[in-house]
């Protein structure tokens, strides 16, 4: 069940492949608890058409984009680990849940543009943590990977307008922290690393391998720039000790084949504590150890602008809206 508590959004204001690929319907969610008192939907001051949203442990903080003028600090429920954005501006949050031992199902929750209180709460099946989600442009459907928090058995869960039940999907290509984006047209591609991934066609009902052309690290994040599909991760072939650093690889698919046709390099970005990196643009904003980052895209080299935080960031994203 999707909607646990939702406020009229104008209230808000501000608001490798093999043979086992298949999908199944998950089990159905159970509901969510309400916020605790004292924290229903509420905006942050001053308007603002883009908003950055980083998720630093079980908190999110919100700027103001381009200028990355902090606005407040809010609280969620669960551990953060992934952030995406749909064409409206709102926002999810995945959380993995605070009991993972005890089997608990992680969460999602949604904030119109602007506010600080979830409008929605999507409860994922148990025992599943969520890793990271992608809207739809084309549909509103969310994306949600997802690992099992006993055996870290990886999937993606999809709802369909960001609601009700999600549909199960498998692909063997898929490993630890798996991460997913949507292009334009509303493909689905997904990957953990090394060389292979899985697409999902809009309208399909099972992931089809793509087999990349180089092996990578693990992914830190997959996301469409507006040409291509961009990786987020380092070159494997640095290692014995050598410092690695991240890279934005962009990659074009073909049928069953993704080629790297190129990639980006930035100044002191490190695989050690990479956080996650979201691209906007020209611009592409990035959370290394206690940073927000903001780098020219594709070009790379010198941040042009850093921002501090108390404590690592773990996810961000851009909303624009309002």
């Amino acid at each position: 069940m999707r909607t646990i508590f939702r406020a009229v959004r104008c209230a808000v204001g501000l608001g490798a492949l093999g043979s086992a690929l298949a999908a199944c319907t998950a089990a159905q969610p159970v509901i969510a608890p309400a916020a605790p008192a004292g924290r229903a939907a509420a905006t942050i001051a001053g308007k603002s058409s883009g908003l950055i949203y980083a998720g630093i442990r079980r908190d999110v903080e919100i700027y103001t984009y381009p200028e990355g003028t902090k606005q407040q600090t809010f609280h969620v429920d669960g551990s953060v680990n992934g952030a995406c954005s749909d064409a409206g501006g709102n926002v999810f949050i995945a959380a993995a849940p605070e009991k993972a031992s005890k089997g608990e199902s992680g969460f999602v929750y949604e904030f119109a543009h602007g506010g600080n209180a979830p409008i929605a709460t999507l409860q994922l099946p148990k025992p599943e943590a969520g890793i990271a989600c992608s809207s739809d442009p084309t549909t509103g459907n969310l994306a949600v990977t997802v690992e099992n928090v006993h055996n870290y058995a990886p999937s993606v869960l999809i709802y369909s307008k960001a609601s009700g039940t999600p549909t199960r999907y498998s692909s063997q290509t898929l490993g630890a922290d798996p991460q997913a984006g949507y292009d334009a047209s509303g493909d689905l591609f997904a990957t953990s690393g090394s060389n292979v991934g899985a697409e999902l066609l809009r309208g399909g009902t099972t992931f089809t391998q793509v087999k990349l052309n180089t092996a990578l690290g693990p992914v830190g994040h997959v996301q469409w720039d507006g040409t291509y599909w961009t990786l987020q991760s380092f070159d494997v072939n640095h290692h014995n000790g050598e410092k690695l650093f991240e890279r934005i690889y962009r990659v074009r698919i073909t049928g069953s084949k993704g080629t790297i046709v190129g990639y980006s390099q930035f100044d002191g970005w490190a695989e050690r504590n990479p956080g996650q990196a979201w691209i906007r643009g020209s611009t592409i904003l990035a959370t290394p150890y206690s940073e927000i980052v903001f780098w020219r895209y594709p070009k790379g080299g010198r941040p042009v602008k850093v921002i501090r935080s108390p404590q690592p960031v773990k996810a961000i994203t851009v909303s624009i809206g309002g």
